[in-house]
């Protein structure tokens, strides 16, 4: 067994998505800092904002790496583990298992090591210890200020200019130079990663007295390797080639990988015909616009498009915490992410490459995948608390806002009212210790309670829950899907297919990933499918009312989060599905 190009390829997905939630975080809180520097003229109450920052940046810093080193440390052993397995059964060998546990405990080290040299860069554009940027961009929009050289407008966005072109970086300490942390981070896994699955090889190698290895093959080659992919070596040709590389295969730099094999004895798995076509269709490639891509040409461009994406990410979240300093910039960001998003799809399908979330399928990564294909790293209601487990409701509309701008493919009409509801007429959130649920929709009071002493309350997807309760709050006050006939007459001609054809739809349910799609099937039959989700039998029978109130809200929100499992919808229940988009 060996990691294939697609689940090499998911893998840097994978752990470039772990990392986004830590360098998007202290962006944000260094640009509220820059921006409050730009509301002050005293030289004294800039002391005390200066000193007050700081102090602030210290604990939002320490939290930030506390809650991604718990993440990442879950995340490198899962990731480790499943690598080794990919290699090797582990449970067949002791000492195979112990070679994943080092790597494990080695690789956590060298992350931990990543964020420990955190910096970002100046307005000058050189690269600071994260600290030193924080009072150097906050004397820096000060002074201009106060000197009345700069509007508050223009020195914030040149304070932050470099900061979100560059994002937040991390210091090489073998040769001082800087890279983001989500590229070093990836860069440290899946080197430690690949020396794992080689030791694991090498001593496959030993143990079954091979005298060789084999190079893997894939198509979209990188030109230095290309020459050698899909072919066979003796222990000391291997040995010479890999020396003079300067990409060593094995290191997982690539998508190549070697496997011991006995010469004479073992068969190569490509053909010098295959190899060459493969050589063929990479120079082929394909034309975009005008201009010519070799095939792994076309996927340096997709990555590009990806950084450029994430780029435009970063800037969002940053003129999101300039406020109204930052709305011309906030409107024309998200306007281009909306073209970048158009632009890297159309690329990617044009070159026939899979997009991001596609990588991560085809890798078998697709349980770390939400239904709509985004990352499955949702933000836990339990990280939006403050003291006493009371929900810190600024916190909470700031991350969803932030959350909101991720949505490029969510119909307009639903993000109408989700912004509206979240930024012009803010919800209200009240705590409910009585209430058997982490979060609910009082349409009597309009507001959400939560409950944070449910037991499910801190590990609760806050992102997803949120959306439904506001489609709640979107259907109590403008849709009123609860009264249409129509959409109560579909609802019941759909209950009565389901349960017409309970079997088939049981393994329907057992089907779909949404939880989503679960708790409508649960609504359709009144909870005698067993979906593994979804509200009880007990609370579909309570009132009438309950079936399309809950149904319009799962919709809502999965068409929202462009959840793949839509199609059930409108394939198995056309008309319900016509009616909804009727409503609003």
């Amino acid at each position: 067994m060996a990691l294939t190009p697609d689940e090499i390829d998911g893998l840097r997905e994978l752990i470039l998505a772990v990392y986004g939630p830590v360098t998007e975080e202290l962006l944000r809180d260094l640009c509220r800092c820059i921006t409050a520097a730009g509301q002050i003229s005293s030289g004294d109450e800039y002391k005390l904002l200066l000193a007050k920052s700081l102090a602030g940046a210290d604990d939002v810093i320490a939290d930030t790496l506390r809650r991604q080193t718990d993440l990442t440390d879950d995340a490198v052993e899962q990731l480790m583990r499943w690598a080794a397995e990919k290699t090797a059964p582990l449970e067949e060998n002791e000492s195979l298992r112990n070679i994943a546990e080092a790597y494990v405990k080695v690789t956590r080290k060298e992350v931990a090591n990543v964020l420990g040299q955190l910096a970002a860069a100046d307005v000058d554009g050189r690269v600071y210890p994260i600290k030193d940027v924080y009072r150097r961009t906050m004397d820096y929009v000060f002074r201009e200020v106060s000197s009345g050289t700069k509007t508050p407008e223009e020195a914030v966005r040149r304070a932050t200019l470099r900061l979100w072109q560059r994002g937040i970086r991390t210091v090489d300490r073998s040769d001082g130079r800087t890279f983001s942390v989500e590229f070093m981070a990836q860069r440290a896994i899946m080197a430690k990663m690949g020396e794992m699955t080689t030791a694991i090889n090498e001593k496959h190698h030993d143990d079954g007295g091979c005298d060789g290895w084999e190079i893997s093959a894939h198509s979209a080659s990188a030109p230095d390797h290309e020459p050698y992919q899909g072919r066979q070596y003796s222990d000391k040709e291997y040995k010479r080639l890999n020396s003079r590389l300067q990409r060593r295969i094995g290191t997982l730099s690539c998508k190549h990988i070697a496997w011991p094999i006995k010469l004479g004895v073992d068969s190569p798995q490509w053909t010098n015909e295959q190899l060459a076509e493969m050589a063929r269709e990479n120079a082929k490639g394909v034309t975009y616009e005008g201009r010519h891509y070799t095939q792994y040409e076309a996927t340096q461009q997709q990555k590009a498009l990806e950084n450029s994406i994430r780029q435009c990410k970063d800037r969002i979240a940053a003129a999101q915490e300039e406020g109204k300093l930052g709305s011309g910039e906030l409107r024309s960001s998200r306007i281009l992410l909306r073209q970048l998003n158009a632009e890297y799809k159309r690329f990617s399908a044009a070159a026939g490459l899979r997009t991001a979330p596609e990588r991560l399928r085809a890798a078998g990564l697709g349980r770390a995948l939400r239904p709509d294909g985004t990352l499955e790293m949702p933000r836990p209601a339990g990280t939006l608390t403050g003291s006493g487990g009371k929900l810190d409701v600024e916190e909470a509309r700031k991350s969803y806002s932030a959350y909101l701008d991720t949505l490029t493919d969510a119909p307009e009409k639903n993000m109408v009212w989700l912004r509206y509801f979240t930024e012009k007429n803010p919800t209200e959130y009240m705590e409910d210790g009585t209430l058997d649920a982490p979060f609910a929709y009082d349409p009597v009071e309009d507001r959400i309670l939560y409950n944070p002493r449910h037991p499910q309350f801190s590990t609760t997807d806050f992102e997803m829950a949120n959306t439904h309760e506001l489609a709640h709050r979107t259907d109590v006050l403008n849709a009123q899907g609860y009264k249409n006939k129509a959409f109560v007459d579909a609802i019941s001609d759909a209950s009565k297919a389901v349960l017409d054809n309970a079997e088939g739809f049981q393994r329907v349910a057992q089907a779909v990933r949404s939880d989503l799609m679960k708790d409508i099937l649960s609504a359709l039959s009144s909870g005698r499918l067993d979906t593994g989700f979804g509200h009880k039998a007990e609370y579909w029978a309570k009132n009438s009312e309950a079936v399309p109130l809950e149904i319009f809200a799962e919709l809502f929100t999965m068409e929202t989060r462009n959840d793949s499992d839509l199609f059930f919808v409108k394939k198995l229940f056309p008309g319900l599905w016509k009616e909804y988009q009727k409503l609003f």
